[in-house]
């Protein structure tokens, strides 16, 4: 789910950095096993919570093992099988225990195995699907990939594992049809909810451990990044929860009602579209799975009801509506960085042309309606033909390159610097007179005299020649008073270069 490299290759230690180059160095074997180890572990305990939440059997109000598995094969890939093989097998031994009935030992160890069989498929199928199809792809189109294979996946999941318990005898064949829409629901809503928050924690302690990881997700999560300013999270996520607490709170004292109460949690999508559309996807993901935690909570304590179906309904819908409104993030992105591309010169990151101009242009204006200063330099770098010819274009690039970086460390914040073609650049200098722009003037030419520019293998002495003009008090066009500049420019030229003239007007 990267832009940067296919997912077969995005693979990082802890050693290298996220979507970076991969790094094929095996880990350690104990390093493995630890990380292998605490999968187990985790799923075992991911098992017991949605066991808690029961209310038929083998349904939950989720299966937050399935997010976990889901999780597992996006960031470990093929090696997650084994650790998540081992702890679905080993779950499946204790159902004799948990619902009390007198299973036998074969009948345990072949559900178990092929209950793992039917869940490690379906779920590295499904991350496999995602990894290979939505690679490259941006926000809006990675989203719909996930909300569809999520829903696919859990499904084959669902009748896999209702096919192994039937099989074996451990459920009757007449109870697989009946358990199935609730195992769908249970494991369908874990993995939308959970699988993306918890790929994030697994990358982390892994790479941390030293086990190559694929970093999809973490990439994914920078196309979507926080907005500047504050944050106000804790407000947001109070928000969120409050629609939960009052849906909470009305079933509780009134019951059930025509429309059931269940149905306010949805009001939660408003508070949760804030914080997808401002925080990014890493907080977004975060929230999604603490919302979803909430939700399950809740269910859990109010037992089995007409608000089961709902809240996992409600779990679904919101967590797929704030990854679609991660949209917006991206969306703001790709937009900052085409305006810089659009107004900022690559090479040498004054503005460009057309954004200088229009810079200039709002300037004349204010200068004219608040009757203040504002002067132009023309400037153009001495002999860069002969540079060009004599060290080659890359010396010429690197000239120009440096010219632009000493003329912005000189400009105030409030002048502008553009790149209007070639060597030929331009300086707005607002609330600054003649007198005040030919002494800027001054100062850029020694700051580029003073210090040559290392072209291969020596050092070329960079010069510029300047123009300077004051606009017209009455206004005049931006080309108009660049015209003024240019004049005083061929004269500082004309008269042997490295020099600075102003226009007498």
């Amino acid at each position: 789910m990267s832009r940067s490299s296919p997912p077969t290759d995005n693979w990082t230690t802890g050693a290298g950095g996220p979507g970076g180059s991969p790094r094929r160095a095996p880990p350690g074997l104990a390093a493995e096993a630890g990380v292998f180890a605490s999968l187990v572990l985790l799923w075992g305990v991911a098992w017991w919570i949605g066991r808690i939440q029961e209310y038929a059997p083998h349904a939950s109000l989720w299966f937050p093992p399935a997010g976990l598995t889901f999780a597992a094969f996006l960031v470990l890939g093929r090696r997650a099988v084994p650790p998540v093989a081992v702890a679905a097998a080993l779950v499946t031994l204790s159902l004799g225990t948990v619902y009390d009935r007198p299973f036998p030992v074969r009948a345990l160890v072949e559900s178990g195995v092929l209950f793992a069989m039917a869940h490690v498929g379906a779920y590295g199928l499904g991350a496999w699907t995602l990894r290979r199809y939505g690679a490259g792809r941006s926000v809006p189109v990675l989203v719909t990939a996930y909300l569809l294979v999520a829903p696919a996946s859990a499904l084959l999941a669902a009748v896999g594992g209702i096919s192994a318990l039937v099989v074996t005898g451990v459920e009757s064949a007449e109870a697989g049809p009946g358990i199935l829409l609730p195992w769908w629901l249970g494991d369908f809503g874990a993995v939308v909810a959970l699988a993306p928050a918890l790929a994030l924690a697994l990358e982390r302690f892994a790479r941390a451990a030293g086990v190559p990881v694929r970093d999809d997700v973490s990439a994914t999560a920078r196309l979507a990044p926080p907005l500047q300013g504050p944050s106000r999270l804790p407000l947001k996520l109070a928000g969120c929860a409050l629609p939960l607490l009052l849906s909470l709170g009305v079933i509780r004292v009134t019951g059930p009602t025509a429309l059931p109460p269940g149905f306010l949690v949805f009001f939660a999508i408003v508070p949760l579209m804030w914080i997808a559309y401002t925080d990014g996807a890493r907080r977004t993901f975060w929230a999604v799975a603490g919302l979803s935690v909430a939700i399950a909570g809740a269910g859990a304590l109010l037992g089995p009801g007409d608000h089961t179906t709902t809240y996992q309904f409600a779990m679904i819908v919101l967590a797929g509506s704030a990854y679609f409104g991660l949209s917006v993030p991206a969306l703001y992105l790709d937009n900052v960085t085409l305006r810089r591309l659009a107004t900022t010169d690559a090479l040498t990151g004054a503005m460009t042309r057309s954004a200088f101009l229009e810079a200039a242009s709002r300037e004349i204006d204010r200068a004219r309606r608040f009757r203040t200063p504002l002067s132009l330099l023309a400037v153009d770098v001495d002999r860069f033909k002969t540079v060009n010819d004599t060290h080659g274009h890359p010396v010429g690039d690197a000239v120009l390159a440096e010219v632009g970086r000493r003329l912005l460390r000189e400009l105030r914040a409030s002048d502008a610097l553009g790149r209007l073609g070639g060597d030929e650049f331009a300086v707005l200098l607002p609330m600054a007179d003649l007198d005040a722009a030919r002494e800027t003037a001054e100062r850029l030419a020694a700051a580029l005299r003073n210090l040559p520019v290392a072209g291969g293998k020596r050092e070329l002495p960079v010069t510029a020649s300047f123009g300077v003009a004051q606009a017209e008090p009455a206004g005049e066009t931006p080309e108009a008073l660049y015209e003024r500049a240019d004049r005083a420019l061929y004269e500082a030229k004309q008269a042997g270069r490295d020099r600075v003239v102003a226009s007498s007007r």
